[in-house]
């Protein structure tokens, strides 16, 4: 009875991994693109400045970029010392680990190309929202010179030996940077290091999503967790919102779950609500422990009260006002 049920688990965990490896490897394909163009750095380096613009310029940038909430708050604390303002720092670290290409790619084809708009929406609309109360909060001690727990040490962050650990860069170990200082940076070669370090970023990720949902299908009953995701109610949208704030649940991740607890026929819709899916696709990526972990030794409490605030409240005032809009995902 045990290596049935593991034969069973095993069979349902590789039929869906062979189904989301096709888009999943597009995702993958676009974002070494970008990373091997470095269309991303080349905003990243106009950020600081734009001036007004900034906040516009950071949400394109999260939209676009690769990185997840972890690798983006070393980021953003980078720009910080070059000069960038916490409301586009903010609007940054909201908006990137909302949307990427290689999660965009996966949630059209898993949840449909209705639901990877809407995220998209999303992560415009919270990015935009953080970096105006950001700004709006600034004189009452979110100003750059009064937010920071202590005075970072000057430096670069991608220098072996810089003091702070928690924002030690180790990208210089990274394959891709290996194979461009041995090869003369050769473009090709370096692409082909950046497809393979996207491959184990993201699909381990995705991984974990469909493990989890397979484990979860088999001790839970399937019903109570569709019941949630397709609540019509308020409640099912709060609910999934507060239990998400402990997770570290990447857009790709919450995908491959909600894709594998309803296993769609093809052709068939995901049903979906639009309330708990926005709580889940949502809140679900941008309130990860590791991040907040950061936050708090680098920055005042009251700098992670405002990260927490805009991210819960904004996954609320999101779910809820698509929740009562007029249309069908």
């Amino acid at each position: 009875m045990f290596w049935t049920t593991v034969t069973h688990l095993l069979g349902k965990l590789w039929h869906e991994i062979v189904f989301i490896a096709p888009y999943l490897l597009v995702g993958v394909l676009l974002e070494a693109t970008i990373r091997t163009f470095k269309w991303h750095l080349k905003l990243r380096h106009a950020l600081v400045r734009l001036g007004p613009f900034a906040v516009l310029a950071a949400v394109a940038l999260g939209v676009v970029s690769p990185l997840c909430a972890c690798a983006t708050l070393p980021l953003v604390i980078a720009l910080m010392q070059g000069g960038l303002p916490l409301a586009p720092a903010m609007a940054l670290l909201v908006s990137a680990p909302l949307m990427s290409p290689a999660a965009y790619v996966m949630l059209a084809r898993m949840l449909g190309a209705g639901w990877a708009n809407v995220i998209v929406g999303c992560a415009v609309a919270l990015g935009l929202l953080a970096g105006l109360v950001t700004h709006l909060l600034r004189p009452y001690g979110f100003a750059e010179s009064e937010i920071f727990r202590r005075e970072l040490p000057p430096g670069d962050f991608h220098d072996h030996d810089y003091p702070v650990g928690e924002l030690r860069c180790a990208c210089g170990h990274q394959l891709s940077h290996r194979v461009a200082r041995r090869t003369g940076n050769n473009r090709v070669l370096v692409f082909l290091a950046r497809v393979a370090e996207g491959g184990w970023k993201i699909g381990r990720f995705a991984l974990i999503g469909v493990a989890v949902e397979v484990v979860a299908s088999a001790l839970i009953p399937a019903q109570w967790i569709t019941r949630l995701l397709t609540g019509d109610g308020v409640w099912p949208t709060i609910a999934i919102t507060f239990a998400t704030i402990p997770l570290h649940l990447p857009q790709v991740t919450a995908a491959s779950m909600v894709y594998g607890f309803f296993l769609p026929e093809p052709g068939q819709v995901i049903p979906l609500a639009k309330g708990p899916g926005i709580a889940l696709l949502v809140g679900g990526p941008v309130t990860a422990l590791p991040v907040m972990a950061v936050f708090l030794s680098m920055f005042k409490p009251r700098v992670l009260a405002l990260y927490l605030g805009i991210c819960i409240g904004g996954t609320l005032l999101l779910a809820l006002t698509y929740h009562f809009l007029p249309f069908k995902l």
